[in-house]
């Protein structure tokens, strides 16, 4: 777009199990931003939301980052990047920096709290990814702002979601493989929510299930700020999987089979084309349907352990939206309306472009989320460890200046 720079525009990456993800916006006028373009690339070397082949996974955010690029007419090399994975802790805490004298509080000081935050409340060689929930306070007296505040004594009361350090290292050797920096790091499930929820229901109470292809992920926000979160490593692509495996047959053809005939009856026979592409299987239906249906209950029983954990009876007033690519199976709201006796509907962002056919969107739901400016404080700079200096930490920090 003419006469849009990098410095008009935040650019959000998701990397997916299935998918990389890249949502460019424009920055407008108080907290309004404009979708400007978006990319995508299938996921190589990349499992559970997590790079296993670095060189293979900085191709395809190259790929996705390219396509951004192009549709969104913007050059921008600074992304705010999403983090997520099984091993997702979450840790409160509260720090406090005496200063030598009174004055106002600077970004160093800010991020000097931070690491000492970090020291006490994370185990050794874990990274926090954001913060969240965070209270500050300066001599005592509650601050929203503590930028540019005067006084001696800064408190910090927070919530950090952290991961291991080594996961945390390994996303950013890809990003600076395909020439990104990372501004910024953020939970995907957070991001997802974000993208995805009515402001009302964050206030009211509501869960959101982001079923992906490699995981499910479950928060509970209630008057806007987490209470609670979760990660269930299976997600849709399992049952893509299960099928291929019941089958006998490709992981492209389970996955039409998937998506042809979801939580249906089936009451006919299925031809199913061989591994080996040379024939045809017959099976039951009632042997597809019962592959489907039993790892989707497994899915909707994690999350109904998730909300039992909430002691919250029936009183859910936003009730629970699912969103990501499993989401779309056929049937699955009624299912999980009947099995969690709770109101739930389908979610998806509305910052899309006409160039995005509408079956894709929820391609772009956590990269659109990671993109959206976060309102007041708490967010942490990319890849705040308990570590010492060198090594790990040193790397970071050079791929992010």
């Amino acid at each position: 777009m003419a006469g849009t720079a990098q410095k008009d525009v935040v650019v959000g990456l998701d990397i997916g199990t299935s998918g990389i993800a890249v949502a460019v916006l424009k920055c407008g006028c108080g907290a309004k931003q404009e979708p400007l373009g978006f990319g995508y690339c299938p996921s190589i070397g990349v499992k559970n939301g997590q790079a296993v082949d670095i060189h293979d996974a900085a191709a395809a955010i190259k790929k996705a980052v390219s396509d951004a690029r192009a549709a969104a007419g913007v050059p921008f090399d600074s992304v705010n990047i999403g983090i997520d994975g099984p091993e997702l802790v979450v840790r409160h805490g509260r720090e406090k920096q005496v200063m030598a004298r009174r004055r106002a509080v600077d970004r160093q000081d800010l991020q000097n709290l931070q690491h000492k935050f970090s020291q006490a409340v994370l185990p050794a060689d874990w990274a926090i990814v954001q913060l969240v929930n965070a209270d500050f306070r300066i001599d005592g007296k509650h601050t929203a702002r503590p930028l540019g505040c005067r006084g001696r004594e800064l408190e910090m009361e927070a919530t950090a979601l952290a991961v291991p350090g080594s996961n945390l290292e390994t996303t950013m050797l890809c990003l600076h493989n395909a020439g990104l920096q990372a501004v910024q790091s953020k939970v995907g499930s957070l991001a997802t929510a974000r993208a995805v929820l009515a402001a009302v229901e964050g206030q009211v109470g509501v869960v959101c299930v982001d079923m992906g292809a490699g995981m499910t992920r479950a928060i509970f926000i209630n008057h806007g700020t987490l209470r609670y979160i979760s990660v269930f490593p299976v997600g849709a692509g399992h049952i893509t999987a299960d099928l291929a495996v019941g089958l006998h047959t490709t992981l492209e053809t389970a996955e039409k089979i998937k998506i042809t005939y979801g939580l249906g009856s089936i009451d006919e026979e299925v031809r199913v084309p061989n591994i080996s592409g040379t024939g045809c299987n017959v099976v039951s239906g009632k042997l597809v349907h019962r592959i489907i249906r039993s790892r989707i209950e497994e899915i909707l029983e994690f999350v109904k352990q998730f909300l039992e954990h909430l002691e919250l009876g029936a009183s859910l007033p936003g009730g629970i939206v699912i969103t990501g690519g499993g989401a779309r199976l056929r049937g699955l709201l009624k299912m999980a309306r009947d099995y969690w006796e709770m109101p739930v509907r389908r979610g998806c962002n509305t910052l899309l472009v006409e160039s995005v056919p509408e079956e894709e969107a929820y391609r772009y739901n956590t990269a659109v989320g990671l993109a959206l400016r976060e309102p007041g404080q708490g967010q942490v700079p990319c890849g705040v460890k308990r570590m010492t200096e060198g090594g790990l930490v040193g790397r970071i920090k050079s791929w992010l200046r």
